[in-house]
């Protein structure tokens, strides 16, 4: 039995629909499931404006944007604690430049150990945090499954923020708040964003919320999209919907990226 299977041959109208665009380009994107020339557009030629999503739609966003900001006012000591993969490490970055474009000073990065402490957060990390007086801890592509680590956190008076985009299990982690578009309840356009994504989208609202009094101008975040460009691509996410605009603006910003490790 071959193992390869044929895609049946396109509907005509849907050829139709599609016909300005050259056999080969229509048959790539009959294949990723577009329909018309609008949704082809919108696919080759993503708009920022147009196309990005309110971050707001996110579940729990506003709450989430909520305790960062009192964080940031009370001058809170925040931890970012991103996966050690290309995506939660780009994720990390993410916040990690909102931080520094604020001016905010008391908050540090923690990638946690491949070997030594394996994925996700754990239990003795935690607990040096709490000694160093830690207030918030903000994950980034991990621990919508770390239902005993997040509850050891807030026992501790360290209230957690889930940013994360992996499947959420039947129990969820009773966080301040949980950022993943997966979760029941969450009617964000975009099911399939990267922990980066979800990231970037956190820093979005952060800056549609006070932006204007930190003095940070419209539209500074895509200097952003270069890590989470990066991370929708090395993460296999479906580059579709929002992600393809992400990795669109992505290529853009990496071209011009100030970054020395890019240049």
């Amino acid at each position: 039995m071959s193992p390869y299977k044929i895609s049946p041959l396109p509907d005509e109208k849907i050829e139709k629909s599609l016909e300005k665009y050259d056999s080969f380009t229509r048959t790539l994107l009959i294949n990723r499931g577009i329909k018309n020339e609008e949704e082809a557009e919108k696919f080759l030629n993503p708009n920022y404006e147009q196309d990005s999503y309110d971050p707001f739609l996110i579940l729990n966003m506003d709450k989430a944007v909520s305790r960062i900001l009192s964080a940031i006012d009370s001058g809170e000591k925040i931890i970012i604690y991103g996966d050690y993969d290309c995506d939660g490490i780009p994720g990390s970055v993410i916040l990690h430049d909102f931080f520094k474009k604020i001016e905010y000073k008391n908050f540090l990065n923690y990638i946690p150990h491949r070997h030594k402490e394996g994925y996700g957060l754990n239990i003795p990390a935690i607990d040096s945090f709490a000694k160093d007086g830690v207030n918030l801890i903000i994950t980034v592509d991990l621990a919508i499954t770390d239902v005993e680590e997040v509850a050891h956190a807030e026992s501790l008076g360290i209230n957690v923020i889930v940013t994360d985009h992996h499947l959420p299990q039947a129990v969820l982690p009773k966080a301040h708040a949980v950022l993943n578009s997966k979760q029941i309840g969450d009617n964000y356009p975009d099911k399939m964003l990267s922990g980066a994504g979800v990231a970037f989208k956190l820093v979005q609202a952060l800056i549609k919320e006070r932006g204007k009094k930190w003095g940070i101008k419209e539209g500074w975040e895509k200097w952003l999209l270069d890590m989470a460009g990066l991370a929708a691509i090395a993460d296999l996410v479906p580059l579709q919907n929002e992600n393809r605009l992400i990795a669109y603006y992505g290529l853009k910003v990496l071209r011009k990226s100030p970054r020395i490790g890019f240049q």
